[in-house]
C-alpha cells in the first residue's frame, strides 16, 4: 500500500519535488503525481460512521453494540457502495458476508447481559436481519446464471437446476478464478479424481501467491494420493500442507516414507520447488513435474 509522506518545501505539489532535476521526463512526474492522487484518494472514503450518518437504512437494522464489528462494517461498506447496482453479481459477496455477520452474531447474542438488556435486544435484532436478508437474497437469485450463485443454490439448498447451470458454466472453459475451480473440484472429487487434480492444480496456478491460497486444497490432494494409492503424491502435498499450517504433524510425513519405501530426499525437493512456485504466484504443474509422480 502506498504511503503517503508530507508536503515537501510545504508544497502539496508532486512535482515540485523534482523541479530542480531537469533531467527528469514530464511524464515521470505525472506518474508519481497520479499515483499521489490515487494513494490520497483512499483518505476520502467515508467511514462506517459517516455511512451510517448518512444512510443510516444500511445500518440500523443491525446490532449497535461492539460486537461483530468487521463483519457488521463488511455489510455496511457493501450495501453503500453497490446500493445502485442493478445486476445479480455482487448478491453472492453479500449473501457470504450475511452469513458471517450471523455466524458471529448468533454467538454474542447468547451472551447475557442481566444489567444491559438492551444489548440482547440489539443482538436479536442482528440475528434476524441476517436471517432475513440470507431468505431475501436467496430468493432473489433462486434462478440466477451467475455462477457464483449457481453454486451457492445447490450448495446451500440442494438445487439441482442450479447445479446444472454451474456445471454448465465450468464446461464453457472460462472459470479463470480460484474460489469458483475449488467449488467445482468440491463436486468433481466424488466421481472423478483425476479431474479433481486437474481443477485443483489449475486453482493453484492462478494464486498470485502462496497467502492467498486455501489450505484445504493441499489438505485435498493428500487424501486422493492416499485414495488413490499415489503415496508419492501423498507425501509430497502433505509435506506443502505442513510448510504452510504449523499445526500439521510433520511425523506422519516420515511414517508415510517409511510405511512405503518412498525416496524421502527426492520428494523433500519436489516439496521445497512446489512451495516455492507458490510463493511466487508461478504454480506449473506440468513444468513441476507432478503428474509424473
Amino acid at each position: 500500500m502506498l504511503k503517503i509522506f508530507k508536503k515537501a518545501n510545504g508544497s502539496g505539489n508532486f512535482g515540485a519535488l523534482f523541479s530542480n532535476f531537469s533531467t527528469i521526463p514530464a511524464c515521470i512526474i505525472l506518474f508519481v503525481s497520479v499515483l499521489g492522487l490515487s494513494a490520497c484518494s483512499d483518505m476520502f472514503e467515508p467511514t462506517i460512521s459517516e455511512i451510517c450518518q448518512e444512510q443510516g437504512e444500511f445500518c440500523t437494522d443491525l446490532n449497535q453494540d461492539h460486537q461483530c464489528r468487521y463483519e457488521k462494517a463488511e455489510i455496511i461498506r457493501h450495501r453503500y457502495y453497490h446500493q445502485n447496482e442493478a445486476t445479480d453479481g455482487h448478491k453472492y459477496d453479500l449473501l457470504l458476508k450475511f452469513e458471517d455477520y450471523l455466524t458471529c452474531i448468533e454467538k454474542a447474542a447468547h451472551i447475557e447481559h442481566k444489567k444491559i438488556r438492551d444489548k440482547e435486544a440489539t443482538r436479536l435484532k442482528g440475528v434476524l436481519t441476517a436471517r432475513k436478508e440470507i431468505d431475501r437474497l436467496s430468493r432473489e437469485t433462486r434462478q440466477s446464471a451467475d455462477p457464483y450463485l449457481s453454486y451457492y443454490q445447490w450448495s446451500r439448498y440442494g438445487h439441482e437446476d442450479a447445479l446444472q447451470r454451474f456445471m454448465h458454466y465450468s464446461r464453457t472453459g472460462q472459470v479463470n478464478d480460484p474460489e469458483l475451480l475449488v467449488n467445482l473440484a468440491s463436486i468433481q472429487v466424488k466421481d472423478d479424481l483425476n479431474a479433481t487434480i486437474n481443477t485443483l492444480y489449475k486453482a493453484l496456478s492462478l494464486y498470485p501467491g502462496s497467502d492467498e491460497v486455501d489450505e484445504e486444497i493441499y489438505a485435498t490432494l493428500v487424501t486422493i494420493g492416499m485414495e488413490k494409492e499415489n503415496y508419492r503424491m501423498a507425501y509430497v502435498w502433505a509435506g506443502v500442507l505442513a510448510n504452510y499450517n504449523d499445526k500439521v504433524n510433520s511425523s506422519q510425513q516420515a511414517a508415510l516414507a517409511q510405511k512405503f519405501g518412498l525416496p524421502a530426499d527426492v520428494l523433500d525437493d519436489v516439496t521445497e520447488d512446489i512451495t516455492s512456485a507458490l510463493d511466487s504466484g508461478k504454480f506449473d504443474a506440468q513444468a513441476l513435474g507432478l503428474y509424473r509422480l
